[in-house]
């Protein structure tokens, strides 16, 4: 079964681009979710793959409700991800030892057996302990419950459980070397396996320096292997096995008598669900931290397009920027936002420093969120997450010496036209903002034309105050939605980060910004004064 896609899911994903991951920030927020370096890269690869089938968006969404409501079957479910490593280790034969050595395969996979049987049992008794109402996690209940209930599971535990046991007792064994005069190993005397660990005067160091010959680095049958390419023939090793395996008799036929049985177990089903079931056990570890911090999330309430009866293809209320969070603020300031078939291309315009881009990053980290199955970071949420998210911040100076600042946003707009689609969400920051106010203007308005026309649904947050104040004749374009105005609202000279509809305001804008930094008129002459005054004050000393 497969826990991330839904049963009889075509598995399609839209990977993101590498610069809309970088745009969004979306490493800092995915390192904040992941415990690890490891489910970092796990986390990472669900959260750039959005699913194309809402199907599958729903199915992941209520599995990890399942999890964010059952913090204890989160818990128990994050403690077996250890023994599904393990299983998954194991099946890369990442510690075995190489050749026909029959004793190291059948150990091995006796431990691999045990394993199973162990992740199997802690992984049904989980979930029959809570309340699972997913189809994902139901359907892993049922398939772990014909495994345990199998008449052969219980049996099979039992002589697992004895053969380890009797072999656990073995902590040490006695042996007799006798060594050509070259000091390579001729023969083993000896063996008697004893149930202590031995105790030497030489250090291991000691010994290998007095029998500097004992590793022959040859090819043998019976090699230890030291890294991925290298196999060093260990002696005795070659001579013991013969002893080991005569010992262990009695254990040994009836472990690969046992392992017969199970010839064909595939434990594949549990590994292949690791990535998924990390993903969601760290996704509810994150939902409860942000809750305990009085932080409002939800989970979308999905609508396809059929079902879709209120005309919103994406609303949020009250949504905020996950990273502001992150970084410490408090005083996080909401909104509301909607995408509509009428109304999806939005002209956002305001001061510097007015939220413009927090917002804008709010509305691409969310519809990641919304399009991966996950919770976002918001009051409310509905309709249809975006299947595909580009962006086009401003780039790093030095990447744009081979085309000129111009040519690179060219180059890069490009390529964003040719992907995007009805479906696509594309934020636009800052753009054609290096070029003139009249070629920015013309530039712009190009853009907007064709994305109008395709029904991409658009945020251009922008200075060039033209662009808004031409949404009259933008909206005799043919396309569906109309284009609308946005502007960071400013109360008492004060920005307060709210979005409101209006058309741009370069006056009070400009006056914003200049209070801000002290360059208004009056203030200007308040600081003349005060240097003046601040000279007067100086007294003259005579050479």
């Amino acid at each position: 079964m497969d826990i991330l896609f839904c049963e009889g899911s075509k598995r399609k994903t839209t990977t993101l681009r590498a610069e809309t991951v970088k745009d969004l920030a979306l490493e800092e927020i995915i390192e904040s979710i992941a415990s690890n370096e490891k489910n970092n890269a796990i986390i990472k690869n669900i959260f750039t793959r959005i699913p194309e089938d809402i199907s599958d968006i729903r199915y992941r969404q209520e599995i990890l409700k399942d999890f964010c409501e059952n913090e204890e079957l989160c818990e128990q479910v994050s403690d077996s991800l250890g023994l599904i490593t393990t299983l998954k280790d194991y099946g890369r034969s990442a510690f075995t030892v190489s050749g026909e050595n029959l004793l190291y395969s059948l150990l091995g996979n006796l431990r691999e057996v045990s394993t199973y049987i162990q992740v199997s049992e802690r992984l049904v008794e989980a979930l029959r302990k809570h309340e699972v109402r997913s189809a994902g996690l139901c359907n892993l209940k049922a398939q772990l419950e014909r495994v345990v209930e199998d008449e052969h599971f219980e049996t099979s535990k039992k002589d697992v459980e004895k053969m380890l046991e009797d072999l656990s007792v073995v902590k040490g064994a006695l042996i007799g070397v006798n060594f050509t005069p070259d000091l390579n190993v001729e023969s083993v005397a000896a063996i008697e396996f004893v149930d202590h660990k031995l105790r030497s005067r030489y250090t291991f160091a000691e010994l290998a320096a007095s029998i500097g010959n004992i590793v022959n680095f040859s090819t043998s049958s019976n090699s230890v292997r030291m890294n991925q390419n290298i196999y060093v023939q260990d002696p005795l090793l070659v001579n013991m096995t013969p002893l080991m395996e005569k010992h262990l008799k009695q254990h040994f036929f009836r472990i690969r008598s046992f392992l017969k049985k199970y010839i064909d177990l595939d434990g594949s089903f549990l590994t292949e669900m690791y990535e998924g079931l990390t993903f969601y056990t760290c996704m509810a570890r994150f939902s409860r931290r942000l809750k305990d911090k009085g932080m409002e999330i939800c989970f979308p309430t999905l609508r396809s397009e059929a079902d879709e009866n209120s005309g919103i293809s994406f609303r949020m209320k009250d949504l905020y920027n996950i990273r502001l969070f992150l970084s410490g603020e408090t005083d996080i300031v909401k909104n509301d936002f909607a995408f509509s078939p009428t109304e999806n291309l939005f002209i956002l315009t305001g001061p510097n420093r007015g939220g413009k881009t927090i917002l804008e990053q709010a509305l691409g980290i969310i519809s990641v969120m919304a399009s991966v199955g996950g919770f976002v970071t918001a009051a409310e949420c509905d309709g249809r997450p975006f299947c595909n998210i580009l962006t086009h911040f401003p780039i790093d100076e030095n990447l744009t010496i081979n085309y000129g600042r111009l040519g690179e946003e060219a180059v890069r707009i490009r390529e964003i036209v040719k992907e995007a689609d009805q479906n696509t969400l594309i934020l636009f920051n800052e753009t054609y903002s290096t070029t003139s106010a009249v070629d920015g203007l013309y530039l712009s308005k190009d853009l907007l034309h064709i994305l109008k026309k395709m029904g991409t649904s658009v945020i251009f947050n922008t200075h060039i105050h033209e662009v808004a104040r031409s949404i009259e004749e933008m909206n005799d374009w043919e396309g569906e939605s109309r284009v609308v105005s946005l502007v960071m609202e400013i109360r008492d000279n004060q920005n307060t980060f709210k979005i409101k509809r209006s058309a741009p305001d370069s006056k009070s804008y400009a006056q914003n910004i200049a209070k801000k930094y002290g360059i208004t008129f009056d203030q200007m002459v308040e600081m003349r004064d005060e240097k003046s005054d601040h000279r007067q004050m100086v007294p003259d000393y005579p050479n």
